[in-house]
Parts: C-alpha cells; structure tokens; sequence
C-alpha cells in the first residue's frame, strides 16, 4: 500500500509530465524558466522512483524554439511529427463483429483505446482540454487519468489502467527517433517509460 503523501507526490509528477506532452505555452515556459518546473522534476523522479532523470539540460534555448520542437517532433501531422495518441499504434478494434475494411488496422484515431477513455471521462466528469479535442487518448490525457486514478482509485485498478493504456509507448519512442534529432522529447519519453515501469512494479 502506498502512502497518502507519496501517492499525491507521484500524481503531480504524472501531472507535470503529462503538461510537457502538450503545446507549450508561455505559462509553462515561464514556470520552467522562473520556478525550475524541469529541475524540480527531476529531483521528484529520482525521490519517488529511484531514476535518474535529466531533462533540463537539453531543452530549447528559447520559448520560440521550444514551440518549433514540439510542432516536429510530436504535435503536427503536416509536419510528419510522432503523434503521441495511443488509437495511432494499436489494432483499431477488437470488435470481432465490425466489418470496415481498416477494423484491423493501425494508424486511426478514435479506436478502442479513445472510446475506453471518452467513456472514462465522461464517468469522472473530466473534460477534454481544447487544444486536444478529437484525442481522447493523447499521451497528455492518459497521464492525467493515471494522475486521478493514482489518488483515488484503488491500487489494482490503477495497474490495469497502466497495463492496458500505456503498452504502446516503446513503439512511440521508435518514431520519435525518426522524426527528430533533437534529444528532448526523446529523453522525455525514455524517463516517462522507465517511470511508468517503477511505478506499475510499486503494485506487484
């Protein structure tokens, strides 16, 4: 059984992480460059999950920089970023009775998966953020249900939100090692992997 406090503390760490998965704004990049958001999450990572976890020394000089990254890297189809949206990279139904020619295929959004989520949601009267509407299943989105189930769910139902939601995120980093150089979100997705591991183990 985890303890109350570091339940809450690792909830926020969900949470920060969850933000750098999303456009960034001159409110984050504010608090990253003010109030050492990427300094003090890396010192919570290696508190909470016994992971060395270095990510601000590879961010972008400037805020303009940091945006340009983020539409390459992981928010623009027009640019042939790595999308992190889950429905991207599974089969798109299970449904054995749905006869569409892409059933069985990848690549779609709106699977399985955004349809679990969607209905998640809707059950906690938590709503979508604009900029992510049409992406119930964006990697920003499940990392703040995780962040919810952790505090108030019981233990169990939180690994099999991990199990179920996150076993996809090995053949995002792929991509991502082809779309961009730049060792960001890269480094971020390999610590988010390694912490998602520490703590779906904290239950066995």
């Amino acid at each position: 059984m985890i303890g109350l406090d570091k339940k809450s503390d690792c909830a926020h760490v969900f949470i920060v992480l969850a933000d750098l998965y999303k456009q960034p704004t001159r409110d984050i990049w504010d608090e990253i460059q003010q109030q050492d958001l990427l300094k003090k999450l890396e010192v919570s990572v290696n508190e909470l999950f016994s992971i060395d976890f270095s990510i601000e020394e590879v961010l972008p000089e400037n805020y303009g920089e940091f945006r340009e990254l983020f539409m390459t890297s992981i928010g623009s189809t027009q640019k042939k970023a790595a999308l992190p949206i889950e429905s991207l990279y599974k089969q798109w139904t299970q449904d054995e009775t749905w006869t569409l020619p892409f059933a069985r295929d990848r690549i779609y959004i709106l699977g399985d998966s955004a349809l679990h989520i969607i209905y998640l949601l809707e059950k906690l009267k938590i709503e979508i953020p604009n900029e992510l509407q049409g992406m119930p299943d964006h990697l920003a989105i499940l990392l703040e249900l995780l962040a919810y189930f952790i505090e108030h769910a019981p233990e169990h139902s939180t690994a099999e939100f991990l199990d179920d939601h996150f076993d996809w995120l090995d053949e995002f980093e792929l991509q991502l090692l082809e779309v961009t150089v730049h060792p960001f979100y890269q480094r971020l997705t390999r610590g988010l992997i390694e912490i998602l591991k520490a703590q779906r183990n904290s239950y066995l």
